[in-house]
């Protein structure tokens, strides 16, 4: 799952969904109450499947060298509050920009 979140971040980038380090995806671990996120402020391209944190439900990381996404509290909400939701996406592409 690691591995695949780090291509995943690289995606984001290829398509222009992201700028600097905002944005990013998470995914549930399945069978378990855990997640895994993007670290925070790591630049895309220095992403590698060992930099992906593990948090629990409640945003705390479980495993990983560093701190989980700023966004990691928003992520936890909806796995815990949507069982069926397996992965949540959040860019900050200049079209969700300038919508908002």
């Amino acid at each position: 799952m690691r591995r695949t979140l780090a291509e995943l971040h690289q995606s984001l980038v290829e398509n222009g969904l992201v700028a600097w380090t905002s944005g990013n995806v998470s995914a549930r671990v399945p069978g378990g109450d855990l997640l895994v996120i993007k670290p925070s402020g790591v630049g895309y391209h220095d992403l590698t499947p060992e930099s992906m944190v593990v948090c629990d439900l409640d945003g705390t990381r479980v495993d990983g060298d560093l701190s989980p996404s700023s966004d990691t509290a928003s992520h936890a909400y909806i796995y815990r509050h949507m069982p069926e939701v397996g992965g949540v996406v959040h860019t900050h592409s200049r079209y969700a920009t300038a919508w908002a």
